[in-house]
């Protein structure tokens, strides 16, 4: 595996190959694509259905997390307008099957919980390089670092399931994800186990 150091916290899991707009540049979570957008400042005012679902324009962070969190949960959440609204704006997911909605628990970046995989990690607005904040998904937790997923931070081909590696500390019984952009924290959908990726009968569902 080829990883490349871009910033001072933050590695990724490929090489400085960019990707032209639309190219798939991985997959996370076994079948979550993730597509390039070319540049970080391009917007393409098109916008991505998924089986007749609205996921977001094409190919920006919140798009990505509304496609992932439709394909491995079965839910959409409601439309926002900059990624770091999420944080103050979202409250919950719904299941598009029968409407039925499930909580977000918000873990401020300084929790005494630590980061939870399969959780929605938003980041605040930032200079001119995070104008609108910014939307990962947390892929996996080891030891002392995450992995995340996105579209719309770098478009460079991904060499394994995940986009980023950042690191986190336990300092003063608090949990912080060091990232070289602010973090708000990361959104867990609170399920008990109910939602499941979708299965071609969901679909079908769905569609008709």
């Amino acid at each position: 595996m080829i990883i490349v150091y871009l910033k001072d916290n933050t590695t990724i899991s490929g090489n400085k190959t960019k990707a032209p707009f639309n190219a798939i540049i991985g997959y996370a979570s076994t079948n979550v694509e993730a597509y390039s957008n070319g540049n970080d400042i391009f917007i393409s005012f098109q916008y991505n259905y998924l089986y007749g679902v609205f996921m977001g324009m094409k190919w920006q962070c919140v798009e990505y997390a509304r496609r992932w969190v439709f394909k491995r949960k079965g839910c959409v959440f409601d439309s926002i307008d900059q990624a770091a609204d999420m944080w103050t704006q979202l409250d919950n997911v719904q299941r598009v099957i029968d409407k039925k909605y499930f909580p977000l628990k918000k873990y401020p970046n300084g929790s005494p919980d630590p980061p939870k995989n399969e959780s929605l990690l938003i980041y605040k607005r930032s200079g001119v390089d995070m104008l609108s904040g910014h939307v990962s998904v947390i892929v996996d937790v080891l030891p002392g670092f995450i992995q995340v997923a996105e579209e719309n931070y770098d478009p460079y081909y991904w060499s394994g399931n995940y986009s980023r590696q950042i690191p986190y500390v336990f300092i003063n019984e608090s949990y912080y994800i060091e990232d070289d952009y602010p973090i708000f924290g990361w959104m867990s959908i609170e399920d008990n186990n109910q939602t499941k990726p979708l299965d071609q009968a969901t679909i079908n569902a769905i569609i008709n």
